[in-house]
């Protein structure tokens, strides 16, 4: 025996005209089969209506906001590590090009000499620099001690400045913890 189209009337949420209400019913009359299926179709509708709303498992929207923290988390730390790779590239590729035009407009004979004339200029100025600096000491020994201080205390201030600027920019691009519930 034939079940369709009585099981697609059977179980569509459609409105059956009478000629089809009828040939319906007369052959569920015949079908034991057709009977048994709208039984529990029926069943399975009494359920659905009269079951409730799961509630979800304890702590579902911590662990939820917690995972979406951690993500955030990944995702800031990842565009950091794709803006860090962009601006090294970028770099490198100005260095490249700044490389290429010097040397093309030079020979490599000639920048090698120009590379050892400024070391020897470099090496004279601090020659030159250490020699002042002997004079100044044998003309003014008491004023060591107070480039000593002077020195020390400049030091100290840069050191400062730098741990300070270094834990400013850590914090800058330390991750923002959105949506974590502190306890």
């Amino acid at each position: 025996m034939s079940h369709q189209p009585f099981e697609t009337w059977l179980l569509s949420e459609e409105n059956l005209d009478e000629e089809q209400e009828k040939a319906l019913q007369t052959h569920l009359e015949d079908c034991r089969q057709c009977q048994q299926l709208s039984h529990s179709w029926t069943q399975v509708q009494s359920l659905i209506s009269t079951s409730g709303v799961p509630d979800p498992a304890p702590g579902f929207s911590q662990r939820w906001q917690q995972r979406l923290a951690v993500r955030r988390e990944h995702q800031q730390q990842r565009r950091m590590w794709f803006l860090t790779l962009g601006i090294l590239t970028t770099a490198l590729i100005i260095f490249l090009g700044l490389a290429v035009i010097t040397f093309s407009s030079h020979s490599l004979s000639y920048e090698i000499s120009q590379t050892f004339a400024s070391l020897a200029r470099t090496v004279a100025k601090v020659s030159h620099f250490w020699e002042m600096i002997q004079s100044v000491v044998q003309s003014f020994p008491l004023i060591i001690p107070l480039l000593v201080i002077l020195g020390l205390g400049s030091f100290s201030v840069s050191i400062t400045l730098i741990i300070t600027w270094l834990s400013s920019l850590i914090r800058l691009y330390q991750p923002v913890k959105e949506g974590v519930i502190n306890q």
